[in-house]
């Protein structure tokens, strides 16, 4: 089997189902609203391409530094789920102060790119034990965990987006209150 292929197309898959991810839990109408949201749909697309590219040039490493690279994908996800799950506790136990700060809708959000990206980075981690011990798998195993791990990562960003432009548009209805 030709793992560099398939190592591509799982990047190639991953940008395009990028697009169908921001969609549905984003929504491109925040590109338009907000100029931030920018960097984290930019970004996302700018990883994958560039994980393409890699993928193209890289050659599969020995099973063990294979093992080592691996380790380190998986403690980047875990670093992720652990931060948004912080995030999202925070969020749900100061809720009072966070619903007069976010409108309903904003705060449906924002909450629900914190716990989706929670959960891709959750799923980046489960251990896939099925994955062969031969020369290629466990790459290829990599590649796969890091779709959901960029998913994870630009979905929180996203999430920021979303309430430092909340933020910024109370106070800045709270400046022109003061005013009057």
């Amino acid at each position: 089997m030709d793992f560099q292929k398939l190592a591509i197309l799982i990047y190639v898959v991953g940008l395009i189902l990028w697009l169908f991810v921001w969609r549905g839990l984003v929504g491109y109408k925040w590109l338009k609203v907000e100029r931030l949201m920018l960097l984290p749909f930019i970004g996302g697309i700018i990883a994958f391409t560039i994980n393409v590219v890699l993928a193209y040039y890289a050659q599969i490493p020995e099973y063990s530094v294979e093992i080592g690279i691996y380790g380190f994908v998986e403690s980047n996800a875990k670093t992720i789920a652990t931060f948004t799950l912080g995030i999202a506790v925070f969020v749900v136990v100061t809720f009072e102060k966070t619903v007069s700060i976010l409108d309903q809708e904003e705060s449906r959000q924002f909450l629900l790119l914190v716990f989706s990206s929670f959960l891709l980075s959750v799923v980046g981690v489960l251990p896939l034990y099925w994955v062969p011990q031969n020369f290629g798998w466990l790459t290829t195993l990599r590649h796969l965990k890091t779709v959901p791990y960029l998913y994870s990562l630009f979905l929180f960003a996203a999430a920021m987006v979303i309430y430092i432009y909340e933020i910024r548009k109370d106070m800045g209805n709270n400046v022109i209150g003061e005013d009057e």
